[in-house]
């Protein structure tokens, strides 16, 4: 279905007049257009616009919904105008990051949006560049839910962030709340995996103070080394948070022993050794908040991804399918083989995250398969989906939501 506003300029007989009026037009309201369906209500259509300023062989949408293939995702051009379009039926509910992929001569370009309606400071970007992080693009459709915790709050007081250097050398953060620099009572921890200084979890954390949600809780933002190994359910990394990093920051902070106030987190992969150490020790971590965790993850999976890049594959049947003969994903595998332990367990992860590659299942198909082997064991927990794909932009602000319930001070803990 053709965008109205974008079929206008198609017939106009001055296209280049008509260009020149919807780019005031969207240089004022912002971008993409985003317009309701007139036979749904529950659908808009979204039209994503770049207007080319060089010549261009192509110009594609980045984003983590659609789980299309790149030539589905390229924007056409308007004939007689500098300008390219891509006009999705999308969910009214849909909130997702994306950016542009310009393809020209000299290669590969991934930019924003730059007259986007939403832009955001994301957490996974900031480590590429510390102490910088861009903004990034976000579609925010009519009735997509409302994400207010991550969002800095002027009249909100900002606790105290401490660097400290563990003792193999990597950086470790902590997070004091405002007014509890030198606590009565030992604070509760919350342990961020990919942690860095800027992290979103500090402006959560401040303002779920504020608004007296959860009980006073300091952070431990812990730097990743290889995240490959060190999030993909391995023992040693797990024992090694458990038992050394805790008690290092213990000794240099008032933070509580207590594992029913001891939370970790992380988000994909870090979701997935959040759930996995949560299992492991849980005479530590009384709490898992595991947002969009690659609950898919297992070793086969990745082994079988690898040989659709060997040229002898296309001789081997089983390595023509990603995830032929894999076992169950190990972390389902964990959790049905073991006791039930008393880890409360909040979950979250989107609607739409079919993937990764080289994700067998999907991530919010195994998310799912976890969910119901928690069920069956009888878990204290948690489990909501997102109207959004594999993106920071729901993690960032649905923290808040698990902290609630994992670390809340009245009706909703």
């Amino acid at each position: 279905m053709l965008s109205p506003r974008i079929k206008a300029l198609f017939e106009s007989d001055d296209p280049a007049a008509s260009e020149a009026r919807l780019w005031a037009e969207l240089r004022k309201d912002g971008t993409p257009l985003i317009e309701r369906c007139p036979d749904d209500p529950q659908a808009c259509l979204v039209t994503f616009l770049w207007k080319a300023d060089r010549p261009v062989e192509q110009v594609r949408i980045v984003e983590t919904v659609s789980g299309l293939p790149p030539q589905r995702r390229s924007l056409a051009p308007v004939p007689g105008t500098a300008t390219r379009f891509l006009t999705w039926r999308i969910r009214t509910d849909v909130r997702t990051t994306y950016s542009f992929e310009i393809v020209d001569a000299s290669g590969v370009e991934h930019v924003p949006d730059p007259y986007a309606r939403v832009r955001e400071a994301h957490d996974f970007a900031a480590l590429a560049t510390p102490g910088v992080p861009p903004l990034r693009s976000v579609l925010v459709c009519p009735d997509a839910a409302p994400l207010s915790w991550a969002d800095r709050r002027p009249d909100v007081p900002r606790g105290t962030v401490v660097e400290g250097t563990y003792d193999d050398g990597r950086q470790v953060w902590t997070y004091l709340p405002p007014g509890h620099d030198e606590p009565s009572a030992p604070l509760g921890v919350l342990v961020v995996l990919d942690g860095h200084a800027g992290h979103s979890a500090s402006t959560v954390l401040d303002n779920l103070h504020a608004e007296g949600r959860i009980l006073p809780t300091a952070a431990l933002f812990v730097q990743q080394g290889d995240r490959n190994k060190e999030l993909a359910c391995d023992a040693e990394w797990s024992r090694h948070l458990a038992e050394d990093l805790l008690p290092w920051a213990r000794r240099r902070h008032p933070l509580t022993s207590d594992p029913a106030a001891t939370v970790i987190t992380g988000c994909s992969l870090g979701g997935l050794c959040a759930a996995y150490t949560g299992l492991k020790h849980p005479d530590v971590f009384g709490g898992v908040l595991m947002l969009s965790g690659s609950v898919w993850w297992d070793p086969d999976t990745l082994r079988a991804y690898a040989r659709l890049a060997d040229p002898a594959a296309a001789t081997d049947p089983a390595a023509m399918v990603v995830g032929a003969g894999s076992r169950t994903p190990v972390l389902i595998d964990e959790f049905m083989r073991a006791d039930p332990v008393p880890t409360r367990i909040y979950q979250e992860v989107g609607t739409f995250e079919t993937g990764p590659p080289p994700a067998t299942p999907g991530q919010v198909h195994a998310s799912r398969h976890l969910r119901d082997v928690l069920t069956l064991k009888g878990y204290d927990y948690r489990y909501r989906e997102f109207a959004g794909g594999h993106d920071e932009t729901w993690w960032r602000s649905r923290l808040g939501d698990g902290l609630i319930w994992l670390r809340g001070s009245g009706a909703d803990a």
